[in-house]
């Protein structure tokens, strides 16, 4: 179903991902692929916002693909989403990064629409992804570089041949 037509029931109804135990049949050159993904609160069974430690509300995450179709949700503790990760340095912040000097990626057009139920839509010009197998007080998700799309394919290239 597009996310367009889909009500709160209808997300509520999404299938959790399990990445910590479904990883390797999920991730793609070790990261989980996606277009978009859909910000939901994480509510009490009274109906209230679950809060976490920090205050803030908790939100999980329903991950969509290229036709605007759910894949699966995740998170449900997080109460940070980290755009371009913790930072906003990117995804290879940790191997690149010289320490104090902030690394520059490209701009990556990083939209939020509002859907008919309620809830915001977050996509950027590139493929998104997660890295990591537990998203737990943060979310941490990345837009794709294109040098780094590139990168990838020389590097696939060499160890393949």
């Amino acid at each position: 179903m597009n996310i367009l037509k889909m009500t709160k029931q209808d997300f509520a109804n999404v299938q959790y991902l399990d990445i910590v135990n479904d990883w390797d049949k999920l991730s793609h050159d070790d990261r989980l692929e996606f277009r978009s993904f859909v910000i939901i609160p994480v509510k009490n069974e009274d109906g209230a916002l679950n809060l976490h430690e920090s205050g803030f509300g908790c939100m999980e995450f329903c991950l969509v693909n290229k036709k605007s179709e759910p894949i699966g949700k995740v998170g449900g503790s997080s109460d940070i989403i980290a755009l371009d990760g913790i930072g906003g340095y990117g995804a290879d912040y940790v191997e690149q990064r010289f320490q104090g000097v902030p690394r520059l990626i490209p701009v990556h057009g990083w939209t939020i629409d509002l859907l008919p139920c309620g809830y915001l839509n977050v996509w950027s010009n590139q493929t998104l992804f997660i890295r990591s197998l537990r998203i737990y007080s943060d979310m941490e998700v990345f837009s794709e570089d294109e040098n780094e799309r590139r990168m990838r394919s020389i590097r696939k290239q060499l160890y393949n041949s």
